[in-house]
């Protein structure tokens, strides 16, 4: 049987985490239920996307960090390891426009998102990589280094966090700038 795979988004001066009780602070409640999860980026430390219009990207600067890592669940035991992650571009989408980027990296470690800067902190200015689909994988894709393994079937989180930032360039235009999609593929055993 295969996990549950989910997003856990991690905020706060201690990396508090949003996903499911058993693996965050008392009181903090998911913003993922299953394999698509919505989040914005946005000038605040904050999950999900009940903020965004009070806290925009302004044209010519960067969001937030959006710290995130792969929530896995199964009532089994099972294996994660090899996992990849890129965003894809559909054409229709309206945010592929050449004025916002998506930067990231993954880091071993949480840094708590104090404002917009950029640098090896967050996401070390480097473009997500990019493919127009999202089922087949970019030449290079960021990658998550390690395995993790459950024997009794418990809940467990990827040992990285991939750290985001959107970037708008000084051209961007006001307002929504539509959705970007991204894949995390790994595989299980």
């Amino acid at each position: 049987m295969p996990a549950t795979f989910s997003w856990a988004q991690y905020t706060g001066s201690s990396g508090n985490s949003t996903t499911p009780a058993n693996l965050a602070s008392p009181g903090l409640t998911p913003t993922s239920s299953a394999a698509a999860m919505s989040w914005d980026f946005e000038t605040a430390d904050s999950t999900g996307t009940s903020s965004y219009t009070a806290n925009p990207v302004s044209a010519g600067s960067n969001s937030w960090p959006v710290w995130l890592k792969g929530y896995f669940s199964n009532s089994v035991g099972y294996t994660i390891q090899n996992v990849k992650f890129w965003q894809f571009n559909p054409a229709s989408n309206s945010a592929n426009t050449g004025t916002f980027g998506i930067w990231g990296a993954v880091q071993t470690a949480y840094s708590i998102a104090t404002g917009t800067a950029s640098g090896s902190a967050y996401a070390s200015n480097v473009q997500v990589p990019t493919n127009a689909s999202s089922t087949a994988s970019p030449g290079s894709p960021l990658v998550m280094t390690g395995t993790i393994s459950s024997t009794s079937g418990n809940s467990l989180v990827t040992q990285s966090y991939l750290a985001l930032q959107l970037t708008a360039s000084s051209a961007a235009p006001a307002g929504t700038s539509g959705y970007f999609g991204f894949t995390l593929q790994y595989d299980e055993q």
